[in-house]
């Protein structure tokens, strides 16, 4: 007992050791600071809308949890020309004048990012089949991208 208490006592220390040790390898992308507001509230709209489809999912409301993957991640999704390089600064969303956050993203990032709406809108065309379990399969190409990304870059 007094062994797994000792051992209780000293985890947070180890996790800490072992974080400090682990180093970051994430590629960092520059922004400035009122866009990478932008683009963070853009990335949490995301996650509230993979939230949502999650609880559509759990009510068993598959056409819900469609609509809610094409309005709020799929490809046509209404905030499209944040992420171009052209006419983005002319999004309602921003008062920046200069280009979208689509100028400072590597091009890989920006792959990655397509490859999140392409991921919605195939998950949105697999939920209205009507297969639950299928819509799951399918949810988890939407995660994916996001750990991809994340795992990837990092927003400085």
């Amino acid at each position: 007992m007094k062994k797994l208490l000792v051992a209780l006592l000293l985890l947070p220390t180890t996790l800490t050791i072992a974080g400090e040790l682990t180093a970051d390898t994430r590629q960092v992308v520059e922004m400035p600071p009122e866009v990478k507001s932008m683009f963070l509230n853009n990335m949490r709209g995301h996650m509230e809308s993979l939230d949502l489809i999650i609880a559509a999912l759990a009510d068993n409301d598959l056409t819900e949890a469609a609509a809610i993957a094409e309005a709020g991640m799929g490809a046509g999704h209404g905030k499209k020309r944040q992420c171009e390089d052209e006419h983005a600064g002319k999004h309602e969303q921003s008062s920046y004048k200069g280009e979208g956050f689509g100028k400072f993203m590597p091009k890989e990032m920006k792959m990655m990012g397509m490859q999140l709406h392409i991921a919605a809108n195939e998950f949105a065309d697999v939920a209205r089949e009507g297969d639950i379990g299928e819509a799951y399969k399918s949810l988890r190409n939407i995660s994916a991208s996001c750990v991809a990304c994340h795992q990837s870059f990092q927003v400085k």
